[in-house]
């Protein structure tokens, strides 16, 4: 994708960049902008800084603000904001209010009408809005694109993601695991797929009443091919996989490992036996081909903050519009709509 860029943006080699947030995303910003030569910090901005700062090496040089009224806007171009979701319109719409540009976390916003608003204001202010999908920043996805594109999985049929973990620290209300986890899947099969429907989706609250922590979600795109996605905040190690199903194999992508492995071959040659050989059986699924792609393996947070770095400089770069990712939350909120409410609220003293 290729944008021309607003004639307010800099030519400057190191862009003077804000970081608003500093929770634990916040904190990986502020460690990959710290590390970057095609930035500097110019500030950073948290309602709870002067706590914070305690806890975490912040360039002494660098000023803390905690009220977002002191901002100093003549001192940088653009902004990254890792706020909570819930605080997106009012924090980026602020920032973009003074024509900086933005690198906004996923998801754009709670709901796709406010994606919309912050999206509209972008474009009368003429500056850059992306959002951090950070799996598109995955070196693992990406070479499964090019696995894809190749021809190596022959024309795909089915798609399955799971992205598990334990619960958070702290849930805000209104979000729950869809907005926090199930857009990012959403993200990525969009790119592999494109446009996608909603199916159908079953979600439970099985630890606070009335927040979705599990889900499970079943999408179409307009050639049928079908997914499904499986996400939730109850499983105690962190898990973060994707399974490609096509006419000529199975890609299996891991994103923590950023492995990219391709089975096929042929376990459909088998001599079929009128007797079950489980023998037989292994034998057919260790011989059968297998193909382990090799993956540069690298930081996505940094692929990102260099993709927008590349953005700024009006450059081919791969993060989500807002358009995009306004998509990925209605398509969670959607999947909210149709879901066939699972287990709910289950208390302590019934668990006794």
């Amino acid at each position: 994708m290729v944008l021309s860029m607003p004639s307010t943006l800099s030519s400057s080699c190191s862009r003077r960049v804000a970081l608003f947030g500093l929770g634990s995303m916040g904190r990986n910003h502020l460690r990959t902008i710290l590390d970057n030569k095609d930035f500097t910090l110019s500030c950073v901005c948290d309602p709870n800084i002067n706590e914070l700062c305690r806890s975490i090496n912040i360039p002494s040089h660098i000023p803390l603000i905690s009220n977002l009224s002191e901002i100093p806007w003549d001192d940088f171009e653009c902004a990254i904001i890792a706020t909570p979701t819930t605080t997106h319109v009012e924090v980026a719409g602020l920032v973009l209010e003074h024509k900086k540009h933005v690198l906004l976390e996923k998801p754009i916003a709670p709901s796709e009408q406010q994606s919309k608003t912050l999206n509209k204001l972008a474009i009368e202010k003429e500056v850059l809005l992306c959002v951090g999908h950070v799996e598109r920043s995955n070196p693992a996805v990406r070479k499964l694109q090019e696995v894809i594109d190749l021809g190596w999985i022959g024309k795909p049929i089915h798609i399955s993601a799971t992205r598990v973990g334990g619960y958070p620290m702290n849930v805000e209300p209104g979000n729950n695991v869809l907005l926090d986890l199930a857009v990012h899947d959403l993200d990525v099969l969009s790119l592999i797929l494109g446009d996608l429907q909603i199916c159908g989706s079953i979600c439970h609250s099985s630890w606070q009443s009335d927040v979705y922590d599990t889900a499970q979600i079943l999408l179409t795109n307009s050639l049928g091919v079908s997914s499904s996605i499986h996400v939730n905040w109850i499983t105690p190690t962190k898990i973060r996989t994707l399974r490609v199903t096509g006419t000529r194999g199975v890609c299996f992508v891991d994103y923590i490992k950023q492995s990219c492995v391709v089975f096929g071959g042929n376990l459909s040659k088998v001599k079929r036996e009128n007797q079950f050989d489980f023998k037989l059986l292994q034998m057919a699924y260790n011989n059968s081909d297998q193909v382990q792609f090799g993956v540069h393996k690298e930081e996505p947070l940094k692929i990102q903050l260099h993709e927008y770095s590349l953005a700024l400089a009006g450059k081919n770069h791969r993060l989500a519009s807002a358009t995009q990712a306004g998509k990925m939350v209605k398509l969670a909120q959607d999947a909210i709509d149709k879901s066939t409410r699972g287990l709910r609220f289950v208390s302590q003293e019934s668990c006794k």
